[in-house]
């Protein structure tokens, strides 16, 4: 449909995107919805930004808790049984470093957006390698997500962690897919 899409020169930029300067940048979906004829604008991931604060609150809150993850500590074990408790207790602490490096990732990503939308940062910085999202090995593994011995709330803040980083690995790789060749 002609006014989902947005021609200038020999671009045209897929839907969701516009063609602004040598690249393409984010548009407001309700841009996309209530205007045929939208000025391009950088997205606006207060929504996103929200969620990311959000999720970073709960995981400190998760931190602040009792020996950190709620994960049972050595108390009166011996053996074979505090073993598995310190090993459970060391998996869930690379859990929590695994949830605050994807929202870390997360944050600093939303951050370069919305400089380039105030105009902090020219459109083309999204395209700079400082400014794409990082961390894709360790962040986007499923770890303990899948660890039924894992507290539940553990558990929920890394499914909800990798989701948003997986959303805004895919808007990531289509800003970089879609620009240019120089």
């Amino acid at each position: 449909m002609a006014s989902d899409r947005v021609k200038r020169g020999t671009f045209v930029a897929p839907e969701g995107l516009a063609v602004y300067g040598s690249g393409f940048i984010l548009v407001l979906m309700s841009e996309q919805i209530n205007h045929t004829d939208f000025a391009p604008s950088v997205m606006v991931f207060d929504g996103t930004y929200r969620e990311v604060l959000a999720l970073l609150e709960e995981a400190r809150e998760l931190a602040a808790t009792r020996r950190g993850a709620g994960v049972p500590g050595g108390d009166g074990l011996s053996g074979e049984n505090l073993c598995r408790s310190m090993v459970l207790r060391l998996e869930a602490s690379c859990e929590a470093f695994r949830v605050t490096s994807r929202l870390s990732h997360c944050l600093a990503w939303v951050m370069v957006q919305r400089a380039i939308h105030d105009g902090e940062l020219s459109h083309d910085a999204a395209l700079d390698p400082q400014n794409r999202l990082d961390g894709g090995p360790v962040c986007l593994e499923v770890g303990g997500e899948a660890n039924p011995y894992l507290p539940q709330r553990l558990r929920a803040l890394l499914a909800a962690s990798r989701k948003l980083y997986a959303r805004l690995a895919r808007l990531d790789a289509r800003v970089s897919s879609t620009a240019p060749a120089e």
